[in-house]
């Protein structure tokens, strides 16, 4: 089994600030790593978490240009949700994916990939379902969308099955006689109480109890940085204000607009014995974004930097990385009219391969049809190929490397009948996984036109699918 990955070297960024983005908040944000790079914002926790050194380090620094910023209420941004002049009002769902926006037009980036673990998979998701065309990929972990289920399960006593200490200290300021009740409502009347004696221990205790079930295995370190005074109280109003709203999102809302998100490539990694979020949310998008991919990791709670989960964060964003053709390649190596995803394919289509034929460093691509295997309905794909002896074109499955195979060779092995284009010649065919020494012969063939292909047979166990159309 190949190493895991840990987390990149610590970097400091190269400029940060503060932005003000209205009702009073200032939000701060910094830019680390390449700032000719990939651009990638990433989202924190919480809400109400902030962002940290550490959260750099997910991202190749030679690669990316790393946005972080701390939503609004939290962190280094202000006014702080600790503080009395904070008004909570002011601080939802909606207007922090306007910040974001925001965030994005004064650091003059088009595009970005978006990551975020946790609340930041739900404000990941809100963002990417409102703005889809300014998003490159998602990479989302602990998957959640706020429904009325989730929260009841970690506030309504069901993740209690699981924690009965921890749950014990999260009750222990709530009067007895209203344990029956809705603790999300019973908290906010606490945290929001004038009287530090009452606000501050009710404060601990809802922060402490998502820093005793953070990870797998409890860590006393996490558990104290959980119960410091002023972190939790930002983090307990914030997120009490969050939930008790739930999210200023309609019922299953993240879930029915996911089709917004089918053509941007989406990894969820998702603990298995994750108890702050569970399982079921990521299985249940999984279900209705046939496109992500859904990497379920065995020996993981809900932290991100559990071995496993980080593991495979790290080979996500190495994976999206692998592509990127940025501002500081050299022109004799770039093409300057780069398509990607549905856009090469349109262009393709509209131009018979005029425009979107030649690709990156001269790679020829193809436009290939398939019947989605859960769907019917016809998806396209642009991709790199050459032909064999019989003049067939041949393609990869690649998917730089991941450990699975991409969505288009899934479709194709439930229905090998597909459609093909090179150029202006449009054709039927049926695909064939090739073997052996066939299969080797051309491998090389194609590694020749994008040597790549040889990086990503080293990053994954899996023996990347060669596939041969042949004309019907």
């Amino acid at each position: 089994m190949a190493d895991m990955l840990g987390l990149y070297p610590e970097i400091e960024p190269y400029v940060q600030g503060m932005l003000p983005v209205g009702d009073g908040n200032e939000i701060y944000w910094e830019e680390c790593g390449d700032p000719e790079g990939k651009p990638v914002i990433f989202l924190h926790g919480g809400p109400g978490g902030g962002s940290g050194p550490r959260h750099r380090r997910l991202f190749d620094p030679d690669r990316y240009r790393i946005v972080l910023f701390d939503q609004r209420g939290c962190g280094r941004s202000t006014p702080n949700c600790a503080t009395p002049e904070a008004d909570l009002s002011v601080n939802t769902t909606w207007h922090l994916v306007a910040d974001i926006e925001r965030l994005r037009e004064h650091l003059d980036i088009e595009h970005w990939m978006v990551f975020g673990g946790s609340w930041g998979s739900v404000l990941g998701l809100t963002y990417a379902e409102t703005h889809p065309g300014r998003v490159t990929e998602l990479v989302l972990r602990g998957v959640a969308t706020l429904r009325v289920k989730e929260l009841q399960w970690l506030y309504g006593g069901g993740a209690a099955f699981l924690f009965p200490e921890a749950w014990s200290r999260f009750l222990a300021p709530v009067p007895y006689s209203r344990r029956q009740e809705n603790l999300i409502e019973v908290y906010h009347e606490l945290l929001s109480h004038p009287d530090p004696a009452v606000h501050g221990p009710a404060a601990i205790a809802w922060s402490r109890w998502e820093g005793e079930t953070v990870k797998l295995r409890p860590q006393d370190e996490v558990i104290d940085a959980f119960s410091d005074p002023a972190f939790a109280l930002a983090i307990a109003r914030i997120e009490n204000h969050y939930f008790r709203h739930g999210g200023w999102l309609a019922e299953d809302q993240l879930l029915r607009d996911a089709g917004k998100l089918r053509d941007i490539p989406c990894v969820l990694v998702q603990g298995r014995y994750d108890v702050v979020t569970p399982a079921i949310t990521a299985w249940e998008l999984s279900q209705v974004l046939p496109s992500a991919e859904l990497v379920m990791v065995g020996d993981s709670g809900h932290a991100f930097d559990e071995p496993g989960t980080l593991h495979e964060l790290i080979s996500a964003t190495d994976r999206f990385a692998s592509d990127w053709v940025g501002a500081g390649t050299r022109q004799d190596e770039r093409n300057t009219d780069m398509l990607f995803g549905d856009e090469h394919v349109r262009r393709y289509e509209e131009t018979d391969g005029e425009v979107g034929h030649d690709w990156e460093k001269g790679a020829p691509c193809l436009i290939l049809t398939t019947k989605g295997r859960k769907t019917g309905e016809d998806r396209k794909f642009a991709l790199i190929y050459q032909f064999d002896e019989q003049n067939n074109p041949v393609i990869v499955a690649s998917k730089g490397g991941a450990p699975e195979d991409p969505g288009w060779y899934k479709n194709l092995q439930a229905n090998p009948e597909v459609k093909a284009q090179v150029k202006a010649d449009k054709f039927t065919a049926r695909a064939r996984t090739l073997e052996g020494e066939e299969r080797a012969k051309l491998w090389d063939k194609l590694a020749a036109v994008w040597p790549d292909y040889n990086e990503y047979a080293k990053k994954t166990d899996r023996e990347i699918p060669v596939v041969v159309l042949e004309r019907v």
